[in-house]
Order: C-alpha cells, then sequence, then structure tokens
C-alpha cells in the first residue's frame, strides 16, 4: 500500500537545514534540478523552500517537529497547520506527504508516544476536510532500534514494551489512510557498530559470500534489503501485512573521525551509487519482491552545525558551494547527445568495465582498471585478498586503494558483459591469452542481444522494466546468478538478451529505442548465463 502519488522508483533526498553556510533556496532548487533527484524530504514545511520547489515537478514531503506534535493532539490546530502549510502551496507545490515528527516511538521524551497517532488522525482528519487525503498521505519516521530483534530478517520483531500498545495501532491507522512506515535505516551504523561480524561488502551492495536467514533460507545480498525485510517480519508478527516499509533516511559519510570505521569518500560514493541503482532498477527486496521502496538519501548537503562526531556533518552529496562532494553518475542527467565510446570505460590503458569490478583471486591495484583475475571470465567468484572500492570478503580481506581490479594473465574483461572480440584494453571486450577469455566468441549461429556502448543511461531503467515486463529476468534480481555486477548497463544487456530471445529473435526485437545491439560474442561471464536459442 502506498499513495499513488508517490513514484517510488525516483531517487529522493533529504534537505536538512542544520548550518549556516548554505547555498539560497533557489541555488539549492536549481541544484536539484539539473540532477536526476525527483523527490525532496524537508524536516519542517519551510515557506520559502515550498514555494521555490512549486512548478519544479519535484514531489516534496514535509516535515513536522517532535516539538509540535503535542499541539496537534488539538483537532482545530491540526486543521490550522493543513491550512497554513499545505493547501496554500497545492498543486504547483506537489507536497505527496506529511512526516509527523522523528523516531519518536524510540525517543526519551516518552510522553510523544501518547501523542503521536492522535496528532496523525487530525492530521488526516484535515486533510479529508479538504479533500487533500488522496493526494497528501501522513506518515512518522521510526529508527530501526524500534525492533528489539533483526536478525535474522525473519526473526525481526517489535520492542514488546510497545508494540502492541502503541505500533499495532499506529500500523493499523496507516493500513486504513493507504499510508507507509518510514524507517532510517542506516547499513553505515550497522557495520560501524560490528565491523568484525557485518562485511563492508554486504554493507556497501558490492559483491559477497551473503547472508543466510536460516528460517527461510533466503541469501541476502545486501544489509540495506535485509533490514527493510525485518520490518516486515516484525510487522507480520503483529498480523499486519498491508503497510508498506520506506526509508526516510539512509547514507554514508564521506568524512569522519579517525576512529569512525568505514567512513571515507569512496565508501560514501560506492553506497550512495549503489542505493540509487538498487531504487530505480526496482529488485525490492526479498520478502517483498518487485515492490518499490519510497527511499530518501541523506543529506542533499554536508550540514556544518549538526552535533556529534565529524561524520554527522558530512553525509552530504553537495558541498555548500553546490559542488559534488563525490560523483554519483545516477544523479547526472544525461546529456542531449551521449557520447559513443566504442565500449570503452574511463581508465587508462586496460581498462575493462570501469567503477565497478567484481572480486577476483588477485589483489587490488592500478587506476580505476578491471582486467579480472586469474583464470577468471570477469565475473563474480567471492575469494580471499585485498580488494578494492571498499570491498572487502567478509572476515578475510583488507580494504585498500582506488576503485581498481587487476590480476594475472588469462582472465576476461572484468565489471559488465563484454560486446565485442578482442584485447581488454579500454574497448570493454573480453579475451585471454590462457584461461577463460570470451565465452563462444567465434561462433557464428548464436546471437545475443546488449545494451549498446554509450548509450543513454536515462533510458535503461524503463527499457529493463519493459523487457522484464514479459521475459525472464529473474537472473538479475538480488541474488541472481546475473545480479553482479551491479550496474545498469550490466542489468540492460541481460534483460534485452532475454526479450530477444523470448520473442523471435528479429532484429527489431533488439532496439530499445536505439539503446541495443546483437552481437556474435557470448555475453555470459562467470555463473551467468546469457541464454541462446
Amino acid at each position: 500500500m502506498g499513495s499513488s502519488n508517490l513514484r517510488p522508483n525516483s531517487i529522493g533526498v533529504n534537505y536538512g537545514q542544520v548550518a549556516n553556510n548554505l547555498p539560497s533556496v533557489q541555488q539549492a532548487v536549481t541544484l536539484v534540478r539539473s540532477t536526476t533527484i525527483g523527490k525532496i524530504k524537508l524536516y519542517d514545511a519551510n515557506a520559502t523552500i515550498l514555494r521555490a520547489f512549486a512548478n519544479t515537478n519535484i514531489q516534496v514531503t514535509v516535515g513536522i517537529a517532535n516539538d509540535h506534535i503535542s499541539s496537534l493532539t488539538n483537532p482545530t490546530s491540526a486543521r490550522s497547520w493543513i491550512n497554513d502549510n499545505v493547501s496554500p502551496y497545492l498543486p504547483a507545490t506537489q507536497i505527496t506527504t506529511i512526516c509527523v515528527g522523528n523516531e519518536v516511538l524510540t525517543a526519551a521524551d516518552q510522553s510523544l508516544l501518547s501523542q503521536l497517532l492522535p496528532a496523525m488522525e487530525n492530521l488526516h482528519s484535515a486533510l479529508v476536510s479538504s479533500n487533500l487525503q488522496s493526494q497528501v498521505k501522513i506518515t512518522t519516521p521510526q529508527s530501526l532500534a524500534l525492533l528489539s530483534n533483526s536478525f535474522p530478517p525473519s526473526a525481526g520483531a517489535f520492542n514488546p514494551t510497545i508494540a502492541q500498545s502503541f505500533i499495532k495501532p499506529l500500523l493499523g491507522f496507516l493500513s486504513r489512510t493507504n499510508s507507509s512506515l518510514m524507517v532510517n535505516a542506516y547499513p553505515y551504523f550497522a557495520y560501524r557498530r560490528d565491523p568484525h561480524n557485518i562485511s563492508l561488502a554486504y554493507s556497501l551492495f558490492l559483491p559477497n559470500t551473503g547472508v543466510n536467514d536460516p528460517n527461510t533460507g533466503i541469501l541476502y545480498s545486501n544489509l540495506f534489503s535485509a533490514q527493510i525485510d525485518a520490518v516486515y517480519s516484525a510487522m507480520a508478527k503483529l498480523n499486519v501485512t498491508d503497510v508498506e516499509v520506506g526509508v526516510s533516511e539512509t547514507g554514508w559519510p564521506s568524512v569522519g573521525d579517525p576512529d569512525e570505521v568505514g567512513v571515507s569518500v569512496q565508501n560514501a560514493m560506492t553506497y550512495n551509487q549503489n542505493l540509487i541503482y538498487y531504487i530505480v532498477t526496482n529488485p525490492g527486496t526479498p520478502l517483498r519482491p518487485r515492490r518499490p521502496i519510497n527511499t530518501f538519501i541523506f543529506a542533499l548537503f554536508n550540514e556544518n552545525l549538526k552535533p556529534g562526531p565529524t561524520s554527522e556533518r558530512n553525509f552530504g552529496l553537495y558541498q555548500p558551494d553546490g559542488s559534488a562532494v563525490y560523483e554519483v553518475q545516477e544523479l547526472a542527467k544525461p546529456s542531449t547527445s551521449p557520447p559513443s565510446n566504442n565500449g570503452s570505460s574511463s581508465g587508462g590503458s586496460g581498462s575493462g568495465a570501469g567503477r565497478y569490478p567484481p572480486p577476483n583471486n588477485g589483489s587490488s591495484s592500478g587506476s580505476n582498471s578491471s582486467s579480472g583475475g586469474s583464470g577468471s571470465a570477469g565475473g563474480y567468484s567471492p575469494s580471499n585478498g585485498s580488494s578494492a572500492g571498499g570491498y572487502a570478503p567478509p572476515n578475510n580481506a583488507s580494504s585498500s586503494g582506488r576503485n581498481n581490479s587487476s590480476g594475472g594473465s588469462g582472465s576476461g574483461a572484468g565489471g559488465y558483459p563484454p560486446y565485442n572480440n578482442g584485447s581488454s584494453s579500454g574497448s570493454n571486450s573480453s579475451s585471454g591469452s590462457s584461461g577463460m577469455g570470451a565465452v563462444g566468441g567465434g561462433n557464428q549461429t548464436r546471437i545475443w542481444c546488449v545494451a549498446k556502448p554509450g548509450t543513454d543511461r536515462s533510458l535503461l531503467a524503463g527499457a529493463i522494466t519493459y523487457a522484464c515486463g514479459v521475459a525472464d529476468c529473474s537472473a538479475i534480481q538480488s541474488g541472481g546468478s546475473c545480479f553482479y555486477p551491479n550496474e545498469l548497463v550490466s542489468h540492460a544487456s541481460y534483460a534485452f538478451n532475454s526479450y530477444y530471445q523470448r520473442h523471435g529473435r528479429n532484429y527489431w526485437n533488439c532496439d530499445f529505442q536505439n539503446n541495443a545491439i546483437v552481437t556474435f560474442t557470448n555475453p555470459s561471464y562467470g555463473g551467468c548465463i546469457y541464454p541462446a536459442n
């Protein structure tokens, strides 16, 4: 369930104001509009910001601070709040959600627990009075500390002292109003608390051996989905199965104090890059496959007045001057004429698929190149040894260097599937002098369909959704044999080929708005097998 007006697969970002050096609101709006960000979440109902987002097609979530909740237990005050902070800005500003409080159910002020639901009910009644209840939904962001148990995910359970008295009635309200439960889900904090038992790769959506849920047999490939499923399991224990879980905050800091484990620019970039791709491609979670997860990254800017350790002031995607803290490719709007680079990735000589190389049997070095490991075919092969880009195989490896992956001879092109024959020297090909190279590269009787090199990435997510609507794409779902590399072009190639093989292998079945191309080179790699008739 959830508001039909939401765009759950678009990128959401929290726009906080705990700083004294932020750009003007209009500059912030201009920055947001220059990206693929489709949703903004505020912590208040700032009139200047709401007016600035008018007619931008950016959806806005407004917030109500904890210290305002008690006043909203009065129905008249709740109606006044809606009349003052929501109604005047509609429809020009696309206000879709009101978040009441923040982590109220785990707050130190216990009086808020009994005030939260009445305030939410009064706000909803005010929306009904204005006939806005279908356009604007009421929810409340909560901490994962609401769970008394979260591992394994199937054992997820709410704190028993408040489960029946406060949480179940709250979930009943969300169900009746077709709203969702929002949680602040941070794999970073879970990893920081227990880096010896939670791998960095598992936290960053990178290739890893996975974590098995012994009760369900589900192998979780990332901590984010495990956290969400723990909440779904907790709700199921209260016999609530029709409320969706959204993520009101998630992110990874780029700078921290020396004792803050896992903090780096590389890890922050990797987490948010992979998170965005995860949300846009919509695999859902193992307990809710293909169910969109309405997600907001924390945060738009680094906020210099936030209290606490250094990391708290460095969750931003952007500096206050508008410059990016690090590159997140999926945030960039594509140019009108996407470059054609003959399939090459950025990087120097010997570069292969680019930024998200698969793990291999060698150590990491180089400069954003990916040449695979000894005897590998460019696929996922979990192993020991050090790796780059923050990837550390669980319990047995170090993490160092830039986002690089190099190895011995006999390798295929690491990263996403190859498009042509030849050596892996910056042209995204797959071969090797020994061991496994391009699979079936010389077979001219079999044809595959893959994403075209240099294609417009903004079109791929929609094309994947279309292809997978009528073809089998289970292999690129989380835990599937072709899920890694978790990269848009790789997933598009598998989806396009699956569609192409199923629909007669005619040239018009491999087009996808001119973003696909047929190839005689088998794009299969490692355990990922591309079917061919």
